[in-house]
C-alpha cells in the first residue's frame, strides 16, 4: 500500500492543482493575470519521510498595477508551505514553514501564459521535537535563492502546463542537522506542472 501511495505521488511531484484563476480572453488574444494553486511538492517531500505537507502558490501579473508601463511583462508570485516529517535521527520530528517570493520576468507578453525567467528568495524555518537525541538548539532557519526559467502554455481554456528548470541554492545552511537541507531539495529542479484553470471567464470580442 505504501509502495502504491509513493507512486502516486511521485507521479503528482511539482504538480500544482490550482483552485483559482482570473482570465482575460479575447479574440486574438489570451491572457491570464493571477494564478491560486495548490502546491503538492510538499506532499511527496513530506510523504517520503513518512509526514505530510502541502503548499500554496499565488502568482500576479504587474500590468497596469504600477505608474512604469516597463514593469507590465513582470509577475510575482509568492508560495507558502508546510511540512510535518520524520527525520534520520531516530525519534526525532521535524515541523517546518517555508516562505518565499518569486519574481517573474514575461519578455513575450504581459499574460502569464508564457515563456518566463524568474528569481526568487526563500525561508524555511524548522523546528525539531520528540524522545530522540535532539539539538541543542530545536530551531532552524534555512535562506536560498532559486534563479528559474519556465514556459506556460494553455492546452485547453481551462488547463495550462508550466515546464520549468531551476537550481535552488542555499545560502544559510543548517547549524544545528546537517542532514536537513535535503528536505528542501536543493540543487537542480525540474517541474512539470498541470494548471487547472477555474471559472475562466467567458470570450468575449474585441471591438478594436
Amino acid at each position: 500500500m505504501k509502495k502504491f501511495i509513493f507512486i502516486i505521488v511521485s507521479i503528482l511531484l511539482f504538480y500544482s492543482l490550482p483552485c483559482y484563476a482570473q482570465n482575460d480572453i479575447g479574440i486574438g488574444k489570451s491572457d491570464v493575470g493571477s494564478i491560486v494553486s495548490l502546491d503538492l511538492s510538499y506532499s511527496f517531500t513530506s510523504l517520503n519521510s513518512h509526514g505530510w505537507g502541502i503548499g500554496v502558490n499565488y502568482e500576479t501579473s504587474l500590468k497596469d498595477k504600477t505608474p512604469l508601463s516597463m514593469l507590465d511583462y513582470f509577475a510575482l508570485k509568492g508560495n507558502f508551505g508546510h511540512m510535518t516529517f520524520s527525520t534520520e535521527i531516530e525519534n526525532v520530528y521535524c515541523t517546518s514553514v517555508h516562505l518565499s517570493l518569486f519574481i517573474n520576468y514575461y519578455p513575450l507578453g504581459n499574460s502569464l501564459d508564457k515563456l518566463y525567467i524568474g528569481i526568487g528568495n526563500g525561508c524555511d524555518f524548522m523546528n525539531y521535537f520528540g524522545k530522540g537525541d535532539l539539538p541543542d538548539e530545536k530551531q532552524d532557519t534555512l535562506i536560498h535563492i532559486t534563479p528559474q526559467i519556465g514556459w506556460k502554455f494553455r492546452v485547453l481554456p481551462f488547463i495550462m502546463i508550466d515546464v520549468l528548470l531551476g537550481y535552488k541554492i542555499i545560502i544559510n545552511e543548517s547549524r544545528n542537522h546537517s542532514g536537513i537541507r535535503d528536505y528542501v531539495n536543493p540543487g537542480l529542479r525540474f517541474g512539470l506542472n498541470c494548471l487547472f484553470l477555474f471559472n475562466p471567464l467567458k470570450n468575449r470580442s474585441n471591438s478594436d
